[in-house]
């Protein structure tokens, strides 16, 4: 009988045989021949490989990372810790990620990541401080991934069959890396999506008029993240399966999820990254064409009078809505700059600046209207309280009316760039119609 470990090792090495094996069919029987035989190969080097790298102990833990980074990263390093003291079963001391010689085997490193949770996860308990905590979450999340490649990196040279690299070539077109690589990739696009998707989540537990829920949610997501990892030290082919069914999950959403995402990380951060790059770091103070676009369009477009990181409010001539860009004046042009996946920037014409555009205020962002001759909305651009010291510049390259730009606009952003309270007040104060309807 198969044990689960050789199970999983027979599916991914098909998996593998796949995606990245299969090749366009062959006209004649000896090349036939030698696909086989490729094939044949595959599957046992990757099974070999998997075996090697104890492939369930290496993904099993992805999920709980995902969820909360630093926090299951202390939770495996206590463990780790624990089972080096002989208070956990001695065979931990083969695990992948958690043996003797894994770098999560180290007090140091266990203390810190402890001081990095406390850190991370005490302004989330609070809706005043929430946004700042949401605007760390990005940090964190960035931080885990790399965190969590490092360590199977180390573990899999101490554990790759006494320290040397297990050197299982794929190929696929013209490209060619060794499963490790492949094994690498594919935690980085694990977590990245799942906690993308329980991002988004958050948000919204965020917008709730409970005021308690948010700290419900932030223990409840910490007791799910220490049972994820407690499930992946004790049964790592379980916790591997379950890791890889919340990952189908999230993707399934990921598209419509990752558009507004981005939208609430920046509107919630770009203040706060703003305020620190101009007051601690000595940064310039931004101005209206300051903002970087990317080289190519740079090229295209030349010197822009106005160019202003911005999120479409609405889908428009194939963009949709929440897509990240830029709008730009070039030239007495109006312009939405798309960034696409892989692909080309999409440039989109907008409404020529004049009466017909509008800039309104708002808590989470600023929106730009373009409006028809009777009045209705053809095109709303969003853009963040980055921008707020640039307001009137802003309204008179777009040739909109700069009656109501005054000093409690300048304030509210300086209420949310060094205290993070503004939002969170506006919250508990009954302003969660206007704030969904700009999360939206």
């Amino acid at each position: 009988m198969k044990t689960p470990s050789s199970i999983v090792s027979v599916v991914f090495a098909l998996v593998l045989l796949v995606v990245f094996a299969a090749q366009p069919a062959a006209s004649t029987g000896a090349n036939l021949d030698a696909e086989r035989a490729r094939g044949e190969k595959l599957v046992e080097t990757g099974g070999q490989l998997v075996q090697t790298l104890q492939l369930q102990e290496v993904l099993g833990p992805l999920a709980p990372i995902a969820l909360s980074p630093f926090f299951a990263l202390t939770c495996m390093s206590g463990a780790s810790l624990l089972a080096d003291s002989g208070i956990l079963p001695d065979a931990l001391a083969n695990n992948a990620l958690l043996g003797k010689g894994s770098a999560l085997n180290n007090g140091f490193v266990f203390a810190g990541l402890l001081v990095l949770t406390l850190v991370t996860a005490a302004p989330k308990f609070f809706k005043v401080t929430k946004p700042l905590g949401q605007a760390i979450d990005q940090l964190e999340a960035y931080s885990g991934i790399i965190a969590i490649v490092a360590v199977q990196y180390l573990s899999q040279v101490r554990f790759g069959g006494g320290g040397d690299e297990v050197a299982v070539v794929v190929e696929a077109g013209i490209f060619s890396f060794t499963l490790t690589t492949l094994v690498a990739a594919f935690s980085v696009i694990n977590i990245f999506v799942v906690n993308t998707v329980k991002f988004f989540f958050e948000v919204l537990v965020f917008l709730s008029p409970i005021p308690a829920v948010d700290a419900a949610f932030e223990v409840a997501n910490k007791a799910v993240t220490a049972f994820l990892v407690a499930l992946a030290v004790a049964y790592p082919w379980l916790a591997m399966v379950l890791n890889l069914m919340i990952f189908a999950m999230a993707l399934l959403i990921f598209g419509w999820v990752y558009r507004r995402v981005v939208y609430m990380r920046c509107v919630l951060g770009d203040p706060v990254f703003g305020w620190l790059a101009e007051n601690v770091f000595r940064k310039p103070a931004m101005t209206v064409a300051s903002t970087r676009l990317p080289t190519r369009v740079a090229r295209t477009l030349g010197p822009c009078d106005l160019v202003v990181k911005a999120f479409a409010g609405r889908s428009y001539l194939g963009v949709k809505r929440k897509a990240r860009g830029y709008l730009v004046s070039c030239g007495g042009k109006l312009r939405f700059i798309a960034l696409r996946w892989f692909r080309a920037p999409l440039v989109v014409d907008l409404p020529a600046p004049g009466e017909h555009v509008e800039v309104d205020d708002g808590l989470l962002s600023n929106c730009v209207r373009f409006t028809d001759a009777t009045g209705e909305t053809v095109m709303r651009v969003l853009f963040t309280r980055r921008y707020n010291d640039l307001l009137g510049e802003i309204r008179a390259a777009l040739g909109a009316d700069s009656a109501s730009v005054g000093e409690a606009s300048h304030a509210s952003a300086r209420e949310i760039v060094c205290a993070s309270g503004a939002v969170g007040r506006a919250v508990k104060k009954g302003a969660r119609e206007t704030l969904r309807a700009e999360l939206a």
